[in-house]
């Protein structure tokens, strides 16, 4: 009996400890862009930089840009349902040369796994290549409680941003 039950400790503890290890990892940047299937709103494709300008300071100079922006989830869209709502902005925004140069010495930055997960209506604004993304730069651009996922392209010095607040 003792045979059979010291291999099955091992393997159940193996297994428990594997468990806690993966639930433990932080989320990689593709995965959490993955939280942006429960976004509402009302599909309109906005280029009004004042809204982004207000809330990001960092976007203060920017030439131009495409967003989008509404709820998470359906809580947003019904009045009976008590509570905050958690709100989105997805952006794609300009920046002048010398103001992305200077976002781009300020941070330490690695290239992106992948492109940003923002809503259908911007998908065809996001430029095509490769962008660099930087923990820094996303904490800059994070609004109270809330957090920001920013990617630089370099060839079109544009700055892409998905961002989610109370």
């Amino acid at each position: 009996m003792r045979r059979t039950i010291i291999p099955a400790l091992v393997v159940a503890s193996t297994i428990l400890l594997a468990g806690c290890a993966a639930e433990s990892a932080p989320p990689s940047r593709a995965v959490s862009a993955q939280a942006g299937t429960g976004k509402t709103g009302t599909g309109e494709l906005r280029t009004d930089l004042a809204p982004l300008t207000e809330r990001f300071a960092g976007l203060a100079d920017a030439e131009s840009a495409e967003w989008s922006s509404g709820t998470l989830g359906s809580a947003g869209d019904d009045d009976r349902v008590p509570g905050p709502s958690t709100y989105w902005i997805d952006a794609v925004v300009v920046l002048p040369q010398g103001s992305y140069d200077a976002l781009r010495a300020e941070y330490e930055y690695s290239e992106s796994a992948g492109s940003p997960a923002v809503a259908d209506a911007l998908a065809a604004s996001v430029p095509a290549g490769e962008f660099v993304v930087s923990p820094g730069l996303d904490e800059r651009f994070a609004v109270g409680k809330g957090a920001s996922e920013v990617y630089l392209s370099d060839s079109t010095h544009s700055l892409v941003l998905t961002s989610t607040f109370e």
